[in-house]
């Protein structure tokens, strides 16, 4: 299937059919270019529609421009651009036909680029349009290799999309000189070489030693047993292998012997030296490599960074480990083949491959619609409609589909015609580009360059009133407040209520009285020297109103409701005891919850219990239940005097039980404020 929805003849139903890895067309847009995507999983949702994870791939009309001279750079060095659109007819009778085929071949080469981006996206498979071709750009093949193909892209540079950054491909082959080693030339039969070997290289091992094969063996075991001994030594290796098989394991890896083959070599093959160095004072020597060095969470960020970026340490060590090495994090990479995690994690990633779709099937897709609008209002025809616009240029519709580009069309059914008269206002066209996201209506007042006018948008309005509604304003004070409205604007108005009063009050008024309800007369406030002289300050360059007046000179009262009460020598006050009204009453000798006095107990035994008026007995210093609660609250029938600390009752405890808590939730919270603030009032009624 092409990308017009027709497939080859022949070829119906292996044109229609998508697997993993095939590059596509997406139509994420009716009117705009189709995007160019790679298929990376082919996955079937919930509801039985199969979408296609893909990888996205740039044009170069979806990229910033300033980002386009440094891909022109990357192609075709420093040459001139001739691209100027001013001199193009000059420059195309001087140059040559070889110069003017490869800018025709340049102009292709750019339309057919695209870039790579590491951004990966979820769509849906009903919008594959079509399959292409997206190769890497060889440096070993000429640029005009490519242009003989339909559907086929290349690229050669990285987009980074949330940088904005072009980065090179790491799939690049290096040729030249500049990147090959220096060869010496051939010796001569019987010339000596003058170079010094041991600034060319370094012996590690002579097999012309004088010990036996079972003697290094021996050696070999020796160094396995005390790494595995110096392991048990060492805190951090004793956490990693908790037990003896662990550690003998990672003992008797590769490092300890390399290890032990350079102590040999460096002590010239003395096993006793050897074994003297093996063992030092200070311990057993312990060797480790990276698999044994690295701590667990390194390796789960490194298994997340293979699957994330594979093989690209470079990504790897910037993005996951910063503090690793480029060669521990290699050869950490080998090691980790070798596990069994790795095997493991092979094993369940081809057993969820094959529960993966392989290929998808997309029927043909045939747009029926002829008339489209794009993104900045334009308006595109196609087909047959286009018969009606006998004067306007006919496009191909396919070529500008895949490539973006306007060739002329060879047949009616790919045609399409492109009407800017409704983008072709030189207002709309700046608000465009000064707005990219700007949507102007197709149909708005926007004519062309005889007529005056801006594109109606969606994103910018003005409301101006008439004078009949700024009059109704001051005329309908009644039923609504400007000043309300004005702070509340998203509040609604009864319109119809408002416009039948203001018809019924302007009936018979002339044209200059209504116009006179819309006159604005800022007003005139008095300056402050002026108000200042009318309170009577005659000195204006002394407020004397802002001075002050001495504590000592201030009125004093003819009677004070509160006067203080005397001092002690200490600087106390003298409370005069105040009478109790409760006390006063003829019915009520004591007062309840009273501390008694040292006089009321007796000499000798326990104080004499307390009657209270309903015949039980008070035991002072003791939390009364919970009947008595409100009976204490209310004593003093909530009226302030002053008492002294011997008067005072007994402590109280308030204990709430799970009724009252629940009471409590159902008061509203005014309410609850409320009895917070006088907790001696009683709370009569609850919310149903």
């Amino acid at each position: 299937m092409n990308a017009s929805g027709h497939s080859p003849p022949g070829q119906s139903s292996s044109w229609n059919m998508y697997r993993v890895g095939d590059y596509v067309y997406f139509e994420n847009s009716a009117s705009n270019c189709y995007a160019i995507r790679r298929i990376e999983e082919l996955n079937k949702g919930g509801n039985g529609n199969v979408e296609a994870r893909v990888m996205c791939f740039y044009r170069r009309s979806e990229i910033p421009s300033s980002l386009l001279p440094q891909a022109d750079k990357h192609h075709w060095g420093d040459e001139d651009d001739f691209e100027d659109e001013e001199d193009e007819e000059e420059e195309e009778q001087q140059e040559d036909g070889s110069r003017r085929r490869r800018r025709l071949t340049r102009a292709w080469l750019k339309e057919r680029e695209v870039f790579l981006s590491r951004q990966v996206e979820t769509l849906p498979a009903t919008l594959i349009r079509g399959k292409c071709s997206v190769t890497l750009l060889s440096e070993v093949e000429t640029l005009e290799s490519y242009a003989c193909r339909e559907d086929a892209f290349f690229y050669a540079l990285v987009y980074d999309p949330v940088h904005k950054t072009l980065l090179a491909d790491r799939g690049e082959i290096r040729i030249g000189s500049a990147y090959q080693a220096t060869v010496s030339p051939l010796l001569a039969s019987g010339e000596s070489d003058e170079r010094d070997e041991a600034l060319l290289e370094e012996r590690l091992w002579n097999t012309d030693h004088r010990i036996a094969e079972e003697q290094v063996d021996k050696f070999l075991i020796i160094s396995r047993s005390v790494g595995t001994f110096a392991r048990a030594l060492d805190c951090s290796s004793s956490v990693k292998q908790p037990s003896l098989h662990m550690s003998a394991a990672a003992a008797s890896r590769d490092i300890t012997l390399f290890h032990a083959h350079h102590l040999l070599h460096k002590h010239e093959y003395d096993i006793a030296s050897a074994l003297g160095a093996l063992v030092p004072t200070t311990g057993p020597m312990l060797c480790r490599d990276e698999m044994e060095d690295w701590s667990a969470s390194e390796a789960n960020l490194f298994e997340e960074a293979v699957e994330k970026y594979g093989k690209d340490f470079n990504d790897i060590r910037r993005d996951f480990l910063p503090w690793k090495s480029m060669k521990n994090i290699i050869e950490f990479f080998f090691m980790w083949k070798t596990t069994d995690r790795y095997v493991q994690q092979k094993r369940l990633k081809a057993i969820e491959a094959e529960s993966k779709l392989k290929q998808v099937y997309v029927p043909p897709y045939n747009n029926k619609s002829t008339r489209l609008t794009g993104s900045n209002g334009e308006i595109f025809i196609r087909g047959k409609d286009c018969d009606a616009y006998p004067n306007l240029s006919k496009y191909s519709w396919i070529k500008y589909k895949k490539y973006g580009i306007f060739v002329s069309s060879s047949t009616i059914e790919d045609s399409f015609i492109l009407d800017k008269s409704t983008f072709s206002s030189s207002t709309a066209a700046k608000l465009a580009q000064l707005r990219p996201g700007l949507i102007i209506e197709p149909g708005s007042p926007a004519g062309g360059t005889n007529k005056s006018g801006s594109g109606k948008t969606r994103a910018a309005f003005y409301l101006k009133t008439t004078p009949l509604t700024r009059a109704s304003r001051r005329i309908c004070r009644g039923m609504i407040n400007i000043h309300h409205f004005a702070r509340k604007p998203g509040t609604p108005i009864d319109m119809k209520g408002v416009k039948a009063d203001a018809i019924s009050k302007m009936s018979g008024m002339s044209e200059k009285k209504i116009r006179l309800y819309n006159k604005f007369t800022p007003k005139k406030r008095v300056d402050m020297s002026v108000v200042v002289q009318r309170l009577g300050q005659k000195d204006i360059g002394r407020q004397e109103w802002l001075i002050l007046t001495p504590r000592s000179q201030l009125p004093r009262p003819v009677r004070e409701s509160f006067p203080r009460p005397n001092k002690r020598s200490d600087g106390s006050y003298i409370y005069d005891r105040v009478p109790s009204s409760y006390q006063s009453t003829p019915n009520h000798n004591a007062i309840l919850y009273k501390k008694r006095a040292y006089d009321e107990r007796g000499p000798e035994g326990p104080a004499s219990k307390v009657l209270r008026p309903d015949g039980r007995q008070h035991i002072p210093n003791v939390v009364p239940p919970k009947g008595r609660v409100a009976t204490l609250t209310r004593i003093q029938g909530g009226h302030k005097q002053v008492i002294s600390w011997m008067d005072a009752p007994d402590d109280v405890f308030y204990k709430a039980t799970i009724t009252t808590k629940k009471l409590r939730k159902r008061l509203p919270v005014v309410q609850l404020r409320r009895a917070a603030r006088k907790p001696f009032k009683k709370v009569i009624s609850f919310p149903a």
